[in-house]
């Protein structure tokens, strides 16, 4: 009979070792015991198994060193799952853009239904990028027709991880808030990883720009303290010199607020009431976004600017949720 005591980890796959920790082992254990067996695992695959659970609790350094195992394989499938995390880490580094990253998704096969959906996934996650939300819909579709038929003990809840994620910013982007949120705080209730919950606490935070400063504010806060705690120099940079002086802003609450980024200086000073300061500081502005086209539209009180930002929202981004500011705005004028 197995035990932990004399167990060894290279000669038992991931369904025994889970059993066992269930059996013996509090959960708060799991994660780090996990990572190691991940790491001394000889069966194949769960050397697999091993790449989504090292990527989805953060493990960057474990998830190199194990692709690099699943590259050095005897068995096709470990070179398939580690020639996709590869991508996977091309992607996130942005060290390959979106036309080539679109043709290399397109020519990898596989026939493992999970590595299917991770592949859907990172589908989903190149709509999102490329402001295609419109795109989302089709995908999962697809997509919940197949994660159904996924049933290995780690990766059903890891893929549901990912699905509640998708799932918020799915909703969010098509404004269906309440929907989105119910998405978003079951992802707080199930991942692990430091970094995407940080993200999330930051989306939550602006979901609530149309309802209420308090909880937009504490989100908000939430992800920067943990991306503060974890050095996550992005997610810091992000919301402190964006987010949080738009929120400040957006509820026109800028006493004290400061950022460098010039389209939020003139947010504030819309906010303020200073029209002609915000007109001079967005003359400094080069970027051409829906967003700065509304901020000129409240700065100038320019209807035809307004109505270009909501259809940019609407047309170019697909994004309902944002398209609210323009048209608030000009209901407003």
């Amino acid at each position: 009979m197995l035990s932990l005591e004399t167990i060894n980890l290279a000669s038992v796959d991931t369904e025994e070792y889970l059993h066992l920790l269930n059996l013996h082992i509090d959960q708060d254990e799991h994660p780090e015991r996990m990572r190691v067996f991940f790491l001394k695992t000889k069966d194949p695959y769960s050397q697999c198994v091993g790449l989504e659970y090292m990527l989805m609790h953060g493990y960057l350094k474990d998830l190199r060193a194990l692709i690099e195992n699943n590259n050095q394989s005897e068995h096709a499938l470990n070179r398939e799952w580690a020639r996709f995390y590869q991508l996977i880490l091309k992607s996130q580094k942005k060290s390959i853009d979106y036309e080539n990253l679109l043709i290399e998704m397109e020519v990898f096969k596989t026939e493992d239904i999970a590595l299917k959906c991770i592949k859907l996934f990172m589908l989903i996650s190149i709509h999102f990028r490329l402001r295609e939300n419109g795109q989302v819909a089709n995908v999962m579709d697809v997509l919940m027709d197949k994660i159904r038929l996924v049933e290995h003990p780690i990766l059903q809840p890891l893929l549901r991880q990912r699905l509640e994620l998708v799932s918020f910013n799915y909703y969010w982007k098509g404004n269906q808030v309440i929907l989105a949120r119910k998405h978003g705080f079951n992802a707080l209730d199930i991942i692990t990883n430091p970094r995407y919950i940080a993200n999330l606490h930051v989306n939550l935070g602006l979901s609530y720009i149309f309802d209420d400063f308090e909880s937009a504010k504490y989100h908000l806060y939430e992800g920067l303290n943990l991306a503060k705690q974890k050095n996550f120099e992005r997610v810091i940079r992000i919301t402190e010199n964006h987010n949080l002086p738009f929120i400040y802003a957006h509820f026109n609450q800028p006493d004290g607020i400061t950022t460098p980024v010039k389209s939020e200086q003139a947010h504030l000073e819309i906010a303020r009431g200073n029209l002609e300061k915000a007109q001079k500081i967005l003359s400094e502005v080069t970027e051409d976004t829906p967003f700065t086209k509304y901020y000129l539209g409240r700065a100038y009180q320019d209807r035809s600017l307004l109505i270009q930002s909501y259809n940019e929202f609407l047309h170019q981004r697909s994004d309902h949720f944002f398209a609210r500011l323009p048209l608030t705005a000009l209901n407003e004028m």
